[in-house]
């Protein structure tokens, strides 16, 4: 019986906060697409360093903010996923600079190691995924990536795919 009356509790608790303060559009697209990952079969890069977050906690306030309004950065931001392998050592690192361009942003990477890839950028805002192709060195640049959730696929031949977390940009 106090179950009964803890689930209704809990039920209308749900409700005044879905009411009072619902959680952002984005926050609900990038929890929905980071189910897009479990189909991928790709090994997951964490982000292990963001300029933003390095400048102290004024930086760390500002991505805060970014979750319920993404605006836009005035400086470039520095972004590195790395994917370590079972002994310890790197697998895949993807370095990005991120750049505002008017309403939109110019992504330029590099990976490590070097070499060909295909680049997919997916974001809940797009219709589908935008590939390029980094270069011999490892090099790519995607503009016109919209602001907000983001994530990366790497593809390269004979190995498994390398996608990042999900970031706003």
């Amino acid at each position: 019986m106090n179950d009964a009356h803890d689930d209704r509790l809990l039920a209308r608790l749900g409700q005044l906060f879905q009411e009072s303060d619902p959680p952002p559009a984005d926050a609900v697209e990038l929890a929905r697409q980071s189910f897009v990952l479990r189909g991928l079969d790709a090994e997951l890069a964490a982000l292990v360093e963001d300029s933003e977050a390095a400048t102290g906690d004024a930086g760390v306030h500002r991505q805060a903010v970014a979750v319920r309004d993404p605006g836009t950065a005035p400086q470039p931001r520095q972004l590195t996923f790395q994917v370590v392998g079972p002994h310890g050592g790197d697998e895949v690192i993807i370095a990005v600079q991120v750049e505002s361009v008017g309403a939109h942003r110019r992504l330029t990477g590099h990976l490590a190691p070097q070499g060909p890839a295909r680049i997919e950028v997916r974001q809940p805002a797009a219709p589908e995924a935008r590939r390029v192709d980094a270069d011999g060195r490892g090099l790519f640049v995607i503009d016109g990536v919209l602001p907000g959730p983001m994530s990366l696929t790497c593809r390269r031949a004979g190995a498994p795919a390398v996608a990042t977390q999900w970031t706003l940009v």
